[in-house]
């Protein structure tokens, strides 16, 4: 039911989310066993029995003094809510804090109050128990009323407050301490760091339950800005059984962050909804979620997303837990599979601790003890704000997280960290590194900072003493640590060295301390290689090299280092290249994080080749020219500029027509010479005529007409579109101040987003840049959204439609969840769903059936401006229906002609015989190769489907064709492979691996050696109903069989930098580049794969039936086949996981969302079969 999956040899200590490894009660086994239903609402009952002024002891809405004055309300309440079934009650403690409690004059009966509730419930509960059912108390804490984020209050004081109460809970018996409605995450940790000292105290522990709240419906954040993702980062690294979440709003508005939860924590996940969102009638609160829209949330939320404790919150009542309990009692969670992640937070939002090939960037300027005064002057000044603005500067930059340290000598360092993280910690939407050697100084940083901090740092210098102090701190306040390679015989030099210290270092922190190893960071340290000095001229290489075998013998632990030291005493740009270059070489060998100023690092397409060469041979020791060092110090002695323009002179013709030119032309300019104009001058002739809106729908849009006709009439190709759609968007954003906001200035309104769980951006992308150039607001959310965002959106914006985008299989499921939460919701916006997996009898028969409003298919961009047109013109959305309605029927027609036997077989199929011969392996296990040439990957370009399919081109005849692609298309080709390959745009690597198997029935069982036979993973393949009825598990021999069967793997990938970079060049408006090289690196990623296939067949010893020429290798004129997860053949996206658990892909970057798609983009995973009789085939 509940299960989290542990890394390779990973000890059961490791795995903080095991709740038998954190604390065996019969609450945690009744967890792991069944649905564990909750209560509802406390509150909402109590006011409804109308307590007196007097039953408050004169302080009105005192709720838990009641447990003193009327004890009988209290078990009447818990008495209503265990006769429908509740498996938990909550103490009447949710203000039993001194904090709170001072407030109404009761501080000092903080102790009395609390062990009146538990004894109540207590008593209560036992007349309810069973052996076979036992009822348990939760000892609720609330938030209290003051934000430690904000200063109301420091760590220290909240602490006692806190620690009172919950020492009081645990010592009267509750079975579970439950830390509710959290609004403050700073807050949230120090409730955590409260009830393992008042554990301590009690001499008991118990289950650690721990709900925030997410207050904004709209962007799902906690009341100071937290995020889920940051939520789950900050509370996961603890050892907390369960993490939920209550309160604020109802099951709807919480289900985004309910499946992020679920797929990303370690812990058991609670729920408890308020009965929707609050609405006032007549100065009242009432809330209107009837018991039985509860019920289904939480049902869908267990059987879907694997919640394992639900119930309710504000406006929740004996009616609501009644249906919660007859319709979910008896469910089963769905099965988590979920690893500890790597990950750090600011008080905002997370910061994943590897960006697939590029470094986590930790700017190095907030720093005391560098050469640099400027930061020490601010500190010693006291000059926060200007503290601040550097921050923000830094993050601007583009730095992800911020190493803070105000060390100076005997000055108050102390006091400078908890002054400067005052004002920075909840103001800077970056993670902080606490950055010093002081033990005190790091933990008043701690009890600031709101995030996930990342302790800089540890080393074994003195042995044991400092890591005896820090790591203790880390594990209570959730820090990560930073490692260095150091020892009692100080910096190690040698990777041998440096990775032995890291082994010492992560088996301490993790045996003695508990510290996960996916919050440990390794510093290998490097020393400069620009001194002379011998013994630090392999500096470099040592370090490299200690990156790659940390990575590679603790993969679950991470990188970091400070580059600049690399470069120390060179001049200023040499030492920027060495440095660009350097940490190029670190990242390509797995470092994480690097400790840099990032606006002073290059990227390697814009430094010359020579310099680039120059910097490898000093970094690698090449000692072909005599001596690196002297070598590159001798070669930077200047620097050249060149710049090129010219245009054309059509100076003469009517304004309209010029920008008519420009727009259908794609050109910017117009004109030569002095008769030279920019567009914006042309724009500001023609205003002397027209209106700027007048301006826009006549001229403008006439122009964009005639590029959409001349699209759909194969007269343009796709590049030429996308300039003349950059032309149209400059010259509208000219225009916009211009224009008086009038009503009807825009045709309509549409959200645009690419699926949850969908990466590729291209076709949408497309679709925002037509639609907003004819008319239309378009509001683009981007990749990956889920469907509360996209519906909210639609709300948010009064959309006249929704558009859809994705590429794959796994898509078209994501559309339809969409769907059917519009229809769940009774919205009825038209939707338009376009992408490379959908075809139009999937969209309109298939996903038209879940919804009662419009469904559309659009296959290209101008489609979706038709259907949009028709949408918002006079009579169009009738029209538009009833050539949808024309289409239904057709496929109604269709689909009664051609029913099938739903019955799935695992019998062999009868035309699939046994093959020839095994090859014979030539390793067992998994590799991982980066040594490629690029001019070989690219010979197997397939141009078809780069052309055709990533560019786009149409033409009216096959001598069109072939004229293009030669004059223009082979040419640009060419062109950006020589630049890719010269810039580092694209790193191609591979893992790959072969293992022996066999088949049983349509499974495929992977074993890790040929001596054990010890199954490591099962793949299940579907089957065909009829014809051959083929299944990918009959290319392999039957369990049973004398021969054992060979299987191979792959994950190949062109890295991440050519989506970073794809990303700019659309955000910048360059959408000619964006295309050819957002094609061209997926193609190569294809190439990529093509090319290691037929590597593999090389080393499997059976190349020798593959075609002479690449292009028939195309159409698998080989022996065996390559089968990819996704399509018609093996089809179960989620089987990824089982993939890369054999290959461990992440090693080159390569990992997966939450919903089994692989990152980067341009990257692919195969299964590879030797069979002779696997071809494709579809199911």
């Amino acid at each position: 039911m509940y299960k989290v999956a542990k890394s390779d040899g990973a000890k059961p200590s490791d795995v903080a989310v095991n709740l038998g490894n954190q604390v065996e009660s019969p609450f945690l086994k009744a967890v792991r066993e069944r649905v564990v239903i909750y209560d509802g609402a406390m509150g909402s009952l109590i006011q409804e029995m109308n307590p007196s002024l007097e039953d408050f002891w004169g302080q009105e809405n005192c709720s838990e003094i009641l447990n003193l004055s009327r004890p009988e309300m209290i078990r009447d309440i818990y008495t209503q809510y265990l006769r429908v079934g509740a498996d938990v009650i909550e103490t009447n403690t949710f203000g039993g804090t001194s904090i709170v409690l001072g407030e109404f004059g009761f501080q000092h009966r903080v102790v009395e109050i609390n062990q009146a509730a538990v004894r109540l419930a207590r008593e209560v509960a036992a007349q309810f128990s069973t052996p076979e059912r036992p009822r348990f108390v939760a000892g609720s804490v609330g938030p209290t009323t003051k934000l430690p984020s904000l200063g109301h209050i420091g760590f220290d004081d909240m602490l006692a407050s806190y620690l009172e109460q919950m020492t009081a809970l645990i010592k009267t018996g509750v079975d579970v301490l439950l830390i509710e409605t959290s609004q403050d995450i700073l807050q949230t940790k120090i409730a955590i760091t409260a009830a393992f000292d008042a554990m301590k105290a009690a001499g008991r522990r118990v289950p650690l339950q721990v709900q925030v709240t997410l207050q904004n419906a709209e962007d799902g954040t906690m009341l100071l800005g937290t995020d889920i993702n940051a939520a789950t980062a900050i509370l996961d690294v603890y050892d907390v059984d369960i993490i939920g979440l209550n309160c604020a709003t109802g099951p709807r508005e919480m289900n985004d962050a309910v499946r992020y939860l679920c797929h990303n924590s370690t812990k058991a996940i609670s729920v408890l909804p308020n009965a929707g969102l609050p609405q006032n009638e007549s100065g009242r609160t009432v809330y209107k979620l009837t018991p039985q829209e509860l019920a289904e949330y939480h049902k869908r939320f267990i059987e879907e997303y694997g919640v394992q404790l639900v119930g309710g919150c504000c406006g929740t009542t004996p009616k609501h837990i009644d249906a919660v309990v007859k319709a979910c009692a008896s469910l089963q969670p769905a099965v988590r599979n979920v690893k500890p992640r790597s990950e750090t937070a600011s008080a905002y939002t997370s910061v994943p601790l590897e960006l697939d090939g590029q470094p986590v960037v930790v700017a190095e300027e907030m720093n005391t003890t560098t050469r640099v005064e400027h930061f020490k002057n601010l500190v010693r000044g006291a000059k926060y704000d200007e503290i601040l603005a550097l921050s923000k500067k830094l993050v601007a930059e583009g730095s992800h997280m911020l190493d803070l340290c105000c060390a100076i000598v005997g000055e108050d360092e102390k006091g400078y960290m908890s002054s400067i993280l005052e004002k920075v910690a909840t103001r800077v939407p970056a993670p902080i590194l606490v950055d010093s050697t002081e033990a005190d100084v790091v933990e008043v940083a701690l009890k600031r900072i709101p995030g996930k901090a990342i302790i800089n740092s540890i080393n074994l210098e003195d042995g044991e003493q400092r890591t005896s102090k820090v790591l203790p701190m880390a594990k209570r306040y959730g820090a990560a640590v930073i490692a260095l390679t150091i020892d009692e015989e100080g910096m190690a030099l040698t990777a041998d060295k440096k990775v032995a210290i890291a082994q010492r270092i992560h088996k301490l922190a993790t045996e003695k301390y508990g510290i996960r190893p996916v919050d440990l960071i390794f510093d290998p340290l490097t020393l400069p290689i620009s001194t002379g000095q011998e013994e630090y001229r392999s500096a470099g290489i040592e370090t490299l090299e200690a990156i790659r075998r940390i990575k590679q013998e603790l993969p679950e632990c991470r990188t970091i280092l400070g580059v600049s030291n690399i470069s120390f005493g060179l001049s200023v740009y040499s030492r920027r290249v060495l440095n660009s270059v350097f940490l190029r070489e670190a990242v390509d060998r797995g470092l994480d994080c690097a400790i840099v100023n990032y606006s002073k690092i290059y990227p390697l397409y814009k430094i010359p080749e020579a310099e680039v060469e120059i910097a490898r041979k000093l970094i690698f020791q090449d000692t072909s020219n005599g001596d690196p060092l002297q070598a590159y110090m001798a070669f930077f002695s200047g620097v050249t500029k060149k710049a090129e323009a010219q245009g054309e002179d059509l100076s003469g013709l009517p304004v309209e027509d010029k920008l008519k030119h420009c727009i259908i032309n794609g050109e910017k300019t117009i004109g030569n010479g002095n008769k030279k104009q920019s567009l914006e001058a042309v724009l500001e002739d023609a205003l002397a005529t027209y209106e700027p809106l007048d301006l826009i729908n006549t001229v403008l849009l006439d122009g964009m007409k005639t590029v959409g006709e001349l699209f759909g009439a194969r007269k343009m190709q796709l590049p030429s579109v996308l300039d003349s759609a950059g032309v149209m968007k400059q010259a509208v954003a000219y225009l916009e101040p211009k224009m008086e906001r009038v009503e009807g200035s825009r045709k309509g309104t549409i959200v645009l987003a690419t699926v949850k769980g969908d990466v590729h951006d291209i076709g949408k992308n497309l679709v925002d840049i037509i639609l907003s150039n004819n008319g239309y607001q378009v509001v683009n959310l981007g990749i990956k959204q889920p469907a509360d965002t996209i519906i909210a959106a639609a709300q948010k914006h009064s959309a006249q439609a929704i558009g859809l985008s994705g590429l794959l299989v796994k898509s078209t499921l994501e559309m339809k969840y969409v769907i059917q939460d519009l229809q769940r919701l009774s919205l009825q916006y038209p939707v338009i769903c376009g992408g490379a997996a959908l075809t139009r009898k999937y969209v309109e028969d298939d996903l038209r059936r879940e919804y009662s409003n419009s469904v559309f298919y659009a296959d290209d961009a101008f489609a979706g401006l038709h259907i949009m047109d028709d949408l918002t013109s006079e009579n169009g959305a009738r029209e538009a229906r009833l050539k949808e309605g024309r289409i239904i029927k057709q496929f109604a027609r269709a689909a009664a002609a051609g029913a099938y036997d739903s019955q799935i077989s695992t019998q062999r199929s009868a035309v699939v015989t046994s093959a020839p011969d095994i090859p014979r392996l030539p390793f067992v296990g998994r590799v991982v190769r980066t040594d490629f040439d690029f001019h070989e990957i690219f010979s197997y370009i397939n141009d078809t489907a780069l052309f055709k399919n990533q560019w786009q081109l149409k033409t009216a005849s096959a001598t069109d064709y072939a004229r293009l692609v030669e004059e223009k298309y082979k040419p640009i080709k060419f062109e950006l492979q020589k630049e890719v390959a010269a810039s580092g745009l694209l790193e191609p690597k591979v893992a790959y691996g072969f293992y022996p198997c066999h088949s049983r029935g349509n499974d495929v069982i992977v074993y890790d050696s040929f001596e054990n036979l010890r199954e490591i993973q099962r793949f299940t393949f579907p089957r065909q109903r009829e014809g051959r009825k083929l299944c990918i598990s009959d290319f392999f021999e039957p369990v049973g069989s004398p021969r054992i069967d060979v299987i191979g793997f792959s994950v190949v990938t062109v890295g991440n930098r050519a989506s970073e970079e794809t990303k700019r060049l659309f955000e910048s408006g360059d959408y000619t580049k964006y295309l050819y090289l957002h094609g061209l690196s997926v193609e190569t990623a294809e190439a990529l794969a093509e090319y290691m296939h037929r590597e593999i067949r090389k080393e499997l010893g059976i190349a020798g039936d593959d075609a002479s020429r690449i292009t028939d290798l195309f159409h698998q004129k080989y022996r065996g086949s390559r089968y990819s997860f996704g399509y018609p053949a093996c089809p179960n996206l989620e089987d990824q996981t089982k993939l890369f658990a054999i290959l461990h892909p992440e090693e080159i970057g390569v990992t997966l969302t939450d919903t089994f798609q692989i990152e980067p983009e341009q990257s692919t995973s195969a299964i590879i079969v030797h069979h002779p009789a696997a071809k494709y085939f579809v199911v």
